[in-house]
């Protein structure tokens, strides 16, 4: 955080009365990591029972490089984006931009029955863990949290496309558990497996992307 400091930063703080925070952490890190390109580099969620919940990403631009951090604090009822760049010219369209975003998918979930909004928290949910997935990899983590990531993201994916044709992913993803459990446990994948699954999470996070607009069209 203290690099991010040093740069100028454009911050946007919305109120939110429903739904729960966790679902508004969801829709909010949907909101800044559902385009190409956008790596998560930290993240938090509170435990506890009053909610909060952090992630930052970044994303590489042409002109320079951008992070994002989202904050959720259910005390506040308050969701933060704030964004650094060395070049602060597009950083107020920016903020400008998800904040309309964020305010128009969290308009579409409170719209949705109680039934599609629990398939879309799922897929929410198997958005975050291919990122967490990525993030685990290339921070050498070990295997058991790999393992998590993609297992978390293939039953939430399941549970939301529940009633529908099997869709590929669920394959791919029960395939690759396979795979990769037969390596150590307390161990980082080898470098080379680690890369090829980094690889193939893309198509899953695609996948999971296409069922999030589906209910947010």
């Amino acid at each position: 955080m203290e690099e991010m400091d040093d740069r100028p930063k454009i911050s946007r703080t919305l109120s939110y009365d429903r739904p729960e925070s966790s679902v508004i952490f969801r829709l909010a890190w949907y909101v800044v990591a559902g385009k190409p390109g956008v790596i998560l580099s930290e993240y938090s969620e509170a435990e506890s029972q009053i909610f909060k919940g952090k992630a930052i990403f970044s994303e590489k631009s042409d002109d320079s490089d951008i992070n994002i951090r989202v904050w959720v604090e259910e005390a506040q009822r308050s969701v933060e984006f704030t964004l650094w760049a060395e070049d602060e010219s597009a950083l107020e369209m920016m903020a400008d931009g998800m904040a309309d975003l964020f305010e128009d998918v969290v308009e579409k979930y409170n719209g949705l029955s109680e039934d599609d909004q629990g398939k879309l928290k799922r897929a929410l949910t198997a958005k975050m863990c291919w990122d967490r997935l990525i993030f685990e990899i290339l921070n050498k983590a070990p295997l058991g949290s790999v393992y998590f990531q993609v297992a978390h993201g293939r039953e939430m994916l399941i549970k939301a496309t529940e009633g529908e044709e099997v869709q590929t992913t669920s394959l791919t993803t029960s395939a690759w558990l396979s795979k990769i459990e037969e390596y150590p446990d307390e161990e980082p994948l080898p470098g080379d497996i680690a890369m090829e699954l980094a690889k193939k999470s893309v198509e899953w996070k695609k996948a999971t992307h296409s069922v999030i607009q589906e209910y947010l069209k």
